[in-house]
Protein backbone atom coordinates (compact mmCIF):
# COMPACT_ATOMS: atom_id res chain seq x y z
CA UNK A 1 0.00 0.00 0.00
CA UNK A 2 1.46 3.35 -0.99
CA UNK A 3 0.88 6.85 0.24
CA UNK A 4 -0.16 9.22 -2.50
CA UNK A 5 -1.03 12.85 -2.87
CA UNK A 6 -3.72 14.54 -4.86
CA UNK A 7 -2.46 17.98 -5.55
CA UNK A 8 0.58 19.41 -3.95
CA UNK A 9 1.97 22.88 -3.49
CA UNK A 10 4.50 24.46 -1.07
CA UNK A 11 3.86 28.00 -0.07
CA UNK A 12 5.92 30.52 1.90
CA UNK A 13 7.84 33.54 0.84
CA UNK A 14 10.13 36.17 2.07
CA UNK A 15 10.75 38.77 -0.61
CA UNK A 16 7.60 39.81 -2.40
CA UNK A 17 7.66 40.51 -6.10
CA UNK A 18 8.10 44.14 -7.12
CA UNK A 19 4.56 44.89 -8.12
CA UNK A 20 3.52 47.54 -10.58
CA UNK A 21 2.78 49.53 -7.43
CA UNK A 22 5.73 49.09 -5.08
CA UNK A 23 4.09 50.10 -1.78
CA UNK A 24 3.54 46.50 -0.67
CA UNK A 25 7.13 45.31 -0.35
CA UNK A 26 7.80 43.01 2.62
CA UNK A 27 9.84 44.01 5.62
CA UNK A 28 13.48 42.99 5.47
CA UNK A 29 13.35 42.32 9.22
CA UNK A 30 11.16 39.22 8.78
CA UNK A 31 12.74 36.06 7.41
CA UNK A 32 10.68 33.66 5.35
CA UNK A 33 11.98 30.99 2.99
CA UNK A 34 12.10 31.96 -0.67
CA UNK A 35 8.89 31.14 -2.56
CA UNK A 36 10.00 27.87 -4.13
CA UNK A 37 10.95 26.64 -0.67
CA UNK A 38 7.60 27.62 0.75
CA UNK A 39 5.44 25.86 -1.82
CA UNK A 40 5.55 22.16 -2.46
CA UNK A 41 7.45 20.76 -5.41
CA UNK A 42 5.60 20.91 -8.70
CA UNK A 43 3.14 18.07 -9.04
CA UNK A 44 2.22 17.40 -12.63
CA UNK A 45 -0.77 15.63 -14.07
CA UNK A 46 1.64 14.18 -16.63
CA UNK A 47 3.87 12.35 -14.16
CA UNK A 48 1.20 9.74 -13.30
CA UNK A 49 1.59 10.29 -9.55
CA UNK A 50 -1.37 12.64 -9.00
CA UNK A 51 -4.60 10.71 -8.27
CA UNK A 52 -8.25 11.60 -8.88
CA UNK A 53 -8.00 11.46 -12.68
CA UNK A 54 -6.24 14.78 -13.37
CA UNK A 55 -5.65 16.43 -16.72
CA UNK A 56 -2.17 15.65 -18.04
CA UNK A 57 -1.60 19.33 -18.86
CA UNK A 58 -2.02 20.82 -15.38
CA UNK A 59 0.59 21.58 -12.71
CA UNK A 60 -0.23 21.89 -9.00
CA UNK A 61 1.43 23.45 -5.96
CA UNK A 62 0.21 23.26 -2.38
CA UNK A 63 0.76 25.17 0.85
CA UNK A 64 -0.83 23.80 4.02
CA UNK A 65 -0.56 25.30 7.47
CA UNK A 66 -1.92 24.98 10.99
CA UNK A 67 -4.58 27.67 11.21
CA UNK A 68 -5.40 26.81 14.83
CA UNK A 69 -1.78 27.29 15.91
CA UNK A 70 -1.52 30.60 14.04
CA UNK A 71 -4.86 32.33 14.67
CA UNK A 72 -5.70 35.90 13.81
CA UNK A 73 -3.22 36.30 11.00
CA UNK A 74 -3.65 37.50 7.44
CA UNK A 75 -1.64 35.92 4.64
CA UNK A 76 -0.56 38.07 1.73
CA UNK A 77 0.30 36.27 -1.52
CA UNK A 78 2.21 38.47 -3.95
CA UNK A 79 2.99 37.21 -7.42
CA UNK A 80 3.11 37.73 -11.13
CA UNK A 81 0.34 36.54 -13.42
CA UNK A 82 1.65 33.36 -15.09
CA UNK A 83 1.66 32.75 -18.81
CA UNK A 84 -0.74 29.85 -19.16
CA UNK A 85 -4.23 29.06 -20.37
CA UNK A 86 -5.80 29.14 -16.91
CA UNK A 87 -4.74 29.43 -13.29
CA UNK A 88 -6.47 29.71 -9.93
CA UNK A 89 -6.13 29.86 -6.16
CA UNK A 90 -8.27 27.47 -4.12
CA UNK A 91 -8.49 27.04 -0.36
CA UNK A 92 -9.60 23.90 1.48
CA UNK A 93 -10.28 22.60 4.93
CA UNK A 94 -7.29 20.28 5.18
CA UNK A 95 -9.02 18.04 7.70
CA UNK A 96 -11.69 16.89 5.26
CA UNK A 97 -10.71 18.19 1.80
CA UNK A 98 -13.81 20.38 1.49
CA UNK A 99 -13.50 23.52 -0.64
CA UNK A 100 -13.60 26.84 1.23
CA UNK A 101 -13.16 29.41 -1.48
CA UNK A 102 -10.89 30.60 -4.21
CA UNK A 103 -10.40 32.82 -7.23
CA UNK A 104 -10.02 32.07 -10.91
CA UNK A 105 -7.53 34.11 -12.93
CA UNK A 106 -10.02 36.52 -14.52
CA UNK A 107 -11.44 37.39 -11.08
CA UNK A 108 -8.09 38.59 -9.68
CA UNK A 109 -7.68 42.35 -9.70
CA UNK A 110 -4.16 43.36 -10.78
CA UNK A 111 -1.91 45.64 -8.74
CA UNK A 112 -2.01 49.37 -9.49
CA UNK A 113 -0.56 50.14 -12.91
CA UNK A 114 -0.93 46.54 -14.11
CA UNK A 115 -3.53 44.75 -16.19
CA UNK A 116 -4.99 41.29 -15.81
CA UNK A 117 -3.58 39.41 -18.84
CA UNK A 118 -6.48 36.95 -18.67
CA UNK A 119 -8.80 39.82 -19.58
CA UNK A 120 -6.58 41.94 -21.83
CA UNK A 121 -3.67 40.80 -23.96
CA UNK A 122 -0.41 41.94 -22.39
CA UNK A 123 3.20 40.79 -22.53
CA UNK A 124 4.30 43.08 -19.66
CA UNK A 125 5.09 41.94 -16.14
CA UNK A 126 1.71 42.16 -14.44
CA UNK A 127 1.44 41.48 -10.72
CA UNK A 128 -1.32 40.77 -8.22
CA UNK A 129 -1.85 40.55 -4.47
CA UNK A 130 -4.27 38.13 -2.78
CA UNK A 131 -5.14 38.15 0.93
CA UNK A 132 -6.26 35.12 2.96
CA UNK A 133 -8.26 36.67 5.79
CA UNK A 134 -9.93 35.21 8.91
CA UNK A 135 -13.70 35.44 8.82
CA UNK A 136 -13.51 37.29 12.15
CA UNK A 137 -11.93 40.31 10.45
CA UNK A 138 -14.10 43.39 10.56
CA UNK A 139 -15.39 45.12 7.47
CA UNK A 140 -13.09 48.03 8.25
CA UNK A 141 -10.02 45.77 8.55
CA UNK A 142 -10.82 44.25 5.17
CA UNK A 143 -11.45 47.66 3.63
CA UNK A 144 -8.03 48.84 4.86
CA UNK A 145 -6.24 46.13 2.88
CA UNK A 146 -4.62 47.55 -0.28
CA UNK A 147 -6.10 44.82 -2.50
CA UNK A 148 -9.68 43.73 -3.16
CA UNK A 149 -8.62 40.12 -3.78
CA UNK A 150 -9.90 38.60 -0.54
CA UNK A 151 -10.42 34.93 0.34
CA UNK A 152 -12.11 34.43 3.72
CA UNK A 153 -11.35 31.53 6.07
CA UNK A 154 -13.87 30.32 8.63
CA UNK A 155 -12.62 30.66 12.21
CA UNK A 156 -13.65 27.04 12.84
CA UNK A 157 -11.10 25.63 10.38
CA UNK A 158 -8.06 24.23 12.15
CA UNK A 159 -5.89 23.31 9.15
CA UNK A 160 -5.90 25.09 5.81
CA UNK A 161 -4.62 23.95 2.42
CA UNK A 162 -4.09 26.37 -0.45
CA UNK A 163 -3.67 25.05 -3.99
CA UNK A 164 -2.53 26.77 -7.17
CA UNK A 165 -3.46 25.21 -10.49
CA UNK A 166 -1.92 26.11 -13.86
CA UNK A 167 -3.10 24.66 -17.16
CA UNK A 168 -0.85 24.74 -20.22
CA UNK A 169 1.86 26.96 -18.77
CA UNK A 170 4.68 27.97 -21.10
CA UNK A 171 7.04 26.09 -18.78
CA UNK A 172 6.90 24.35 -15.40
CA UNK A 173 6.02 27.58 -13.56
CA UNK A 174 4.20 29.48 -16.28
CA UNK A 175 7.23 31.66 -16.95
CA UNK A 176 7.19 33.32 -13.50
CA UNK A 177 8.46 32.75 -9.97
CA UNK A 178 6.22 31.18 -7.37
CA UNK A 179 4.21 33.80 -5.46
CA UNK A 180 5.58 35.04 -2.14
CA UNK A 181 3.73 34.58 1.13
CA UNK A 182 3.83 36.96 4.09
CA UNK A 183 1.90 36.95 7.34
CA UNK A 184 0.49 39.88 9.36
CA UNK A 185 -1.23 40.09 12.71
CA UNK A 186 -4.90 40.85 12.20
CA UNK A 187 -5.20 43.63 14.77
CA UNK A 188 -1.89 45.46 14.38
CA UNK A 189 -1.04 44.49 10.78
CA UNK A 190 2.50 43.96 12.07
CA UNK A 191 4.41 41.53 9.89
CA UNK A 192 5.26 38.18 11.49
CA UNK A 193 6.97 35.05 10.10
CA UNK A 194 4.70 33.15 7.77
CA UNK A 195 3.40 29.82 9.13
CA UNK A 196 5.50 26.78 8.44
CA UNK A 197 4.12 24.56 5.70
CA UNK A 198 2.87 21.23 6.99
CA UNK A 199 2.26 17.96 5.21
CA UNK A 200 -1.22 18.15 3.78
CA UNK A 201 -3.98 15.59 4.15
CA UNK A 202 -3.95 15.70 0.39
CA UNK A 203 -1.83 12.62 1.04
CA UNK A 204 -4.12 9.63 1.14
CA UNK A 205 -3.75 5.91 1.38
CA UNK A 206 -4.99 4.18 -1.74
CA UNK A 207 -5.68 0.48 -1.56
CA UNK A 208 -5.21 -1.41 -4.86
CA UNK A 209 -7.83 -3.87 -3.62
CA UNK A 210 -10.43 -1.10 -3.33
CA UNK A 211 -11.29 -1.28 -7.03
CA UNK A 212 -14.38 -3.37 -7.76
CA UNK A 213 -16.08 -4.01 -11.11
CA UNK A 214 -19.65 -2.78 -11.51
CA UNK A 215 -22.39 -4.23 -13.67
CA UNK A 216 -22.32 -1.41 -16.21
CA UNK A 217 -18.62 -1.92 -17.03
CA UNK A 218 -19.61 -4.61 -19.51
CA UNK A 219 -22.59 -3.01 -21.27
CA UNK A 220 -22.01 -1.92 -24.85
CA UNK A 221 -24.13 1.24 -24.56
CA UNK A 222 -21.95 3.78 -22.71
CA UNK A 223 -23.71 6.99 -21.59
CA UNK A 224 -21.81 10.00 -20.29
CA UNK A 225 -22.96 11.66 -17.06
CA UNK A 226 -22.09 14.87 -15.24
CA UNK A 227 -19.82 14.21 -12.27
CA UNK A 228 -20.50 15.50 -8.79
CA UNK A 229 -18.11 18.22 -7.64
CA UNK A 230 -16.58 15.88 -5.09
CA UNK A 231 -15.49 16.49 -1.52
CA UNK A 232 -11.76 15.83 -1.76
CA UNK A 233 -9.94 19.00 -2.85
CA UNK A 234 -12.21 19.57 -5.88
CA UNK A 235 -11.59 22.15 -8.57
CA UNK A 236 -14.85 24.03 -8.26
CA UNK A 237 -14.21 25.99 -11.47
CA UNK A 238 -14.47 22.79 -13.55
CA UNK A 239 -17.30 20.50 -14.61
CA UNK A 240 -16.91 17.01 -16.03
CA UNK A 241 -18.83 14.55 -18.14
CA UNK A 242 -17.62 11.04 -17.54
CA UNK A 243 -18.21 7.41 -18.33
CA UNK A 244 -16.73 4.21 -16.97
CA UNK A 245 -16.39 1.05 -19.02
CA UNK A 246 -14.30 -2.07 -19.55
CA UNK A 247 -13.01 -2.74 -23.07
CA UNK A 248 -12.06 -6.22 -24.22
CA UNK A 249 -9.23 -6.93 -26.65
CA UNK A 250 -11.62 -7.50 -29.57
CA UNK A 251 -13.77 -4.42 -28.87
CA UNK A 252 -13.65 -0.77 -29.95
CA UNK A 253 -15.35 2.09 -28.13
CA UNK A 254 -16.38 5.08 -30.24
CA UNK A 255 -18.21 8.30 -29.51
CA UNK A 256 -18.73 11.55 -31.42
CA UNK A 257 -19.86 14.97 -30.21
CA UNK A 258 -19.43 18.69 -30.77
CA UNK A 259 -16.98 20.06 -28.19
CA UNK A 260 -17.74 23.23 -26.29
CA UNK A 261 -16.24 26.26 -28.09
CA UNK A 262 -13.31 27.83 -26.25
CA UNK A 263 -11.97 31.40 -26.55
CA UNK A 264 -9.13 32.05 -29.00
CA UNK A 265 -8.06 35.31 -27.32
CA UNK A 266 -8.15 36.44 -23.70
CA UNK A 267 -10.56 39.29 -24.46
CA UNK A 268 -13.20 36.59 -25.06
CA UNK A 269 -12.58 34.68 -21.83
CA UNK A 270 -15.47 36.12 -19.82
CA UNK A 271 -18.77 34.62 -20.89
CA UNK A 272 -17.23 32.00 -23.20
CA UNK A 273 -18.99 28.60 -23.27
CA UNK A 274 -15.90 27.27 -21.51
CA UNK A 275 -12.28 28.33 -21.04
CA UNK A 276 -10.66 25.00 -21.95
CA UNK A 277 -11.71 21.47 -22.71
CA UNK A 278 -9.90 18.17 -22.66
CA UNK A 279 -10.63 14.47 -22.86
CA UNK A 280 -8.73 12.38 -20.28
CA UNK A 281 -8.53 8.62 -20.01
CA UNK A 282 -7.70 7.10 -16.65
CA UNK A 283 -7.97 3.90 -14.74
CA UNK A 284 -10.34 3.21 -11.88
CA UNK A 285 -7.67 1.01 -10.32
CA UNK A 286 -5.34 3.81 -9.19
CA UNK A 287 -7.36 6.90 -10.32
CA UNK A 288 -4.50 8.18 -12.49
CA UNK A 289 -4.87 9.60 -15.98
CA UNK A 290 -2.66 8.01 -18.62
CA UNK A 291 -3.84 9.69 -21.83
CA UNK A 292 -5.21 13.19 -22.52
CA UNK A 293 -6.20 15.24 -25.57
CA UNK A 294 -6.93 18.96 -25.14
CA UNK A 295 -8.85 21.35 -27.37
CA UNK A 296 -6.01 22.75 -29.49
CA UNK A 297 -4.51 19.29 -30.02
CA UNK A 298 -7.82 18.03 -31.37
CA UNK A 299 -7.99 21.07 -33.65
CA UNK A 300 -11.77 20.88 -34.06
CA UNK A 301 -13.36 24.06 -35.47
CA UNK A 302 -16.24 25.46 -33.42
CA UNK A 303 -19.46 23.65 -34.25
CA UNK A 304 -17.76 20.61 -35.83
CA UNK A 305 -17.83 17.06 -34.48
CA UNK A 306 -14.88 15.11 -33.16
CA UNK A 307 -14.79 11.32 -32.87
CA UNK A 308 -12.83 9.41 -30.25
CA UNK A 309 -11.86 5.80 -30.85
CA UNK A 310 -10.64 3.73 -27.89
CA UNK A 311 -9.26 0.21 -28.10
CA UNK A 312 -6.75 -1.97 -26.34
CA UNK A 313 -3.13 -1.87 -27.45
CA UNK A 314 -3.45 -5.64 -27.26
CA UNK A 315 -6.22 -5.69 -29.89
CA UNK A 316 -5.00 -8.23 -32.51
CA UNK A 317 -6.14 -5.90 -35.31
CA UNK A 318 -4.67 -2.70 -33.91
CA UNK A 319 -2.75 -2.02 -37.14
CA UNK A 320 -6.02 -2.14 -39.11
CA UNK A 321 -7.69 0.23 -36.63
CA UNK A 322 -4.76 2.66 -36.88
CA UNK A 323 -4.91 2.55 -40.67
CA UNK A 324 -8.66 3.24 -40.68
CA UNK A 325 -8.20 6.25 -38.41
CA UNK A 326 -5.34 7.60 -40.57
CA UNK A 327 -7.54 7.34 -43.64
CA UNK A 328 -10.39 9.13 -41.90
CA UNK A 329 -8.04 11.96 -40.90
CA UNK A 330 -6.70 12.21 -44.42
CA UNK A 331 -10.29 12.57 -45.61
CA UNK A 332 -10.84 15.53 -43.30
CA UNK A 333 -12.50 13.85 -40.32
CA UNK A 334 -11.62 15.07 -36.82
CA UNK A 335 -10.82 11.81 -35.12
CA UNK A 336 -8.55 10.73 -32.23
CA UNK A 337 -7.35 7.20 -31.46
CA UNK A 338 -6.46 6.08 -27.93
CA UNK A 339 -4.69 2.70 -27.81
CA UNK A 340 -4.94 1.79 -24.13
CA UNK A 341 -2.21 -0.49 -22.83
CA UNK A 342 -3.88 -2.67 -20.21
CA UNK A 343 -0.48 -4.19 -19.30
CA UNK A 344 1.04 -0.83 -18.46
CA UNK A 345 2.28 -0.80 -14.83
CA UNK A 346 -0.01 1.13 -12.51
CA UNK A 347 1.02 3.53 -9.77
CA UNK A 348 1.10 0.56 -7.42
CA UNK A 349 4.11 -0.96 -9.18
CA UNK A 350 5.19 -3.16 -12.09
CA UNK A 351 3.34 -6.24 -10.85
CA UNK A 352 -0.09 -4.54 -10.89
CA UNK A 353 -1.11 -3.42 -14.42
CA UNK A 354 -3.69 -0.70 -15.01
CA UNK A 355 -6.15 -3.18 -16.51
CA UNK A 356 -8.94 -2.63 -19.01
CA UNK A 357 -11.47 -0.63 -16.94
CA UNK A 358 -11.31 2.98 -18.08
CA UNK A 359 -12.87 6.20 -16.84
CA UNK A 360 -13.18 8.86 -19.53
CA UNK A 361 -13.37 12.47 -18.29
CA UNK A 362 -14.55 15.25 -20.61
CA UNK A 363 -13.44 18.41 -18.78
CA UNK A 364 -14.79 21.97 -19.19
CA UNK A 365 -13.05 24.70 -17.18
CA UNK A 366 -15.40 27.57 -16.25
CA UNK A 367 -18.42 26.26 -18.19
CA UNK A 368 -20.95 29.03 -18.77
CA UNK A 369 -24.24 27.77 -17.39
CA UNK A 370 -26.10 30.32 -19.52
CA UNK A 371 -24.82 28.71 -22.72
CA UNK A 372 -27.50 26.56 -24.32
CA UNK A 373 -25.42 23.36 -24.36
CA UNK A 374 -23.48 23.79 -21.12
CA UNK A 375 -22.81 20.60 -19.18
CA UNK A 376 -23.27 22.75 -16.06
CA UNK A 377 -27.03 22.56 -16.73
CA UNK A 378 -27.09 18.79 -16.20
CA UNK A 379 -27.99 17.01 -12.98
CA UNK A 380 -24.87 15.37 -11.48
CA UNK A 381 -24.65 11.66 -10.72
CA UNK A 382 -22.54 9.96 -8.03
CA UNK A 383 -19.54 7.84 -8.96
CA UNK A 384 -20.74 4.67 -7.25
CA UNK A 385 -23.22 3.40 -9.87
CA UNK A 386 -23.80 6.32 -12.25
CA UNK A 387 -25.62 4.39 -14.97
CA UNK A 388 -28.30 3.15 -12.60
CA UNK A 389 -28.71 6.62 -11.11
CA UNK A 390 -28.92 8.28 -14.53
CA UNK A 391 -31.74 5.95 -15.58
CA UNK A 392 -33.99 7.67 -13.04
CA UNK A 393 -33.93 10.90 -15.07
CA UNK A 394 -31.99 10.31 -18.29
CA UNK A 395 -33.11 13.54 -19.97
CA UNK A 396 -31.12 15.60 -17.47
CA UNK A 397 -28.49 13.04 -16.45
CA UNK A 398 -27.31 11.47 -19.74
CA UNK A 399 -25.28 13.88 -21.82
CA UNK A 400 -26.56 13.09 -25.32
CA UNK A 401 -30.18 13.42 -24.18
CA UNK A 402 -29.54 16.61 -22.21
CA UNK A 403 -27.16 18.35 -24.63
CA UNK A 404 -27.94 16.84 -28.02
CA UNK A 405 -24.93 16.73 -30.35
CA UNK A 406 -22.81 18.51 -27.72
CA UNK A 407 -23.13 15.50 -25.40
CA UNK A 408 -21.18 12.29 -26.12
CA UNK A 409 -22.53 8.77 -25.85
CA UNK A 410 -20.26 5.79 -26.38
CA UNK A 411 -20.86 2.51 -28.10
CA UNK A 412 -18.70 -0.62 -27.95
CA UNK A 413 -18.63 -2.80 -31.05
CA UNK A 414 -16.48 -5.64 -32.29
CA UNK A 415 -13.32 -4.73 -34.16
CA UNK A 416 -14.83 -6.09 -37.38
CA UNK A 417 -17.95 -3.97 -36.95
CA UNK A 418 -15.82 -0.89 -36.39
CA UNK A 419 -13.69 -1.52 -39.47
CA UNK A 420 -16.79 -2.08 -41.59
CA UNK A 421 -18.26 1.23 -40.38
CA UNK A 422 -15.10 3.07 -41.42
CA UNK A 423 -15.25 1.98 -45.05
Amino acid sequence: MKKTFILAINTMVCAAFIACSSNDNPSSAIYNPVPKEQWSPTYKGSDFTVPQLPDLYVNYWEYSYDTKATPNIILRISGEFPKCRYFSFSTYNDDNGMAIGGMSDFEIQPDAGCVNPFLKTSTAKNTYTVYIVPESATAQQIANLPSKNIILLSDTIEHTCMIIRQYLGIDEYGGVDMPAIQAFELESMKEVPAPKRNESNIWAVIDPNAFKPIWSDSITDVPFMRATKGSFYPNNATDYLYCRTAIEDDQVLTYSFIPSPHPKRVEDNVGAPCRYWSMCFGTQLDTRSYYSVYDEQAGVPDGEKVTFVVCMKQNPRLADIEAAVRTAKANGQYIELIAWDRERPSYFGPTIPIGNTITVMYRNILPNEKWQYSMAKMTPTPYGDPVTTSQKNPKTMQADLALGEYGPRGKKVTTQEFLESMK
